[in-house]
């Protein structure tokens, strides 16, 4: 038997022109989405846009956001 591994799963592909709701964006980033929405009003994060009532994440952002996260631990 091998042993089991406990890697984090890999976020499902991530189209850079499109958008995503809060809690999709959250999940994807591995956070709760009151952190997101705190980190958006503290300036620690691009701010959603709002389309018809519906706050809207552009996936470049997200995806800009992993690859700073990720640049910054291989440091």
């Amino acid at each position: 038997m091998t042993p089991a591994t406990h890697s984090k799963p890999t976020p499902p592909a991530i189209h850079p022109d499109g958008q995503m709701r809060i809690k999709q964006a959250a999940a994807i980033l591995g956070i709760h989405h009151q952190t997101l929405r705190r980190w958006w009003k503290a300036g620690k994060f691009i701010k959603p846009s709002n389309v018809n009532g519906i706050l809207l994440f552009k996936n470049s952002d997200i995806l800009a956001f992993i690859d700073s996260q990720h640049a910054n631990s291989e440091v």
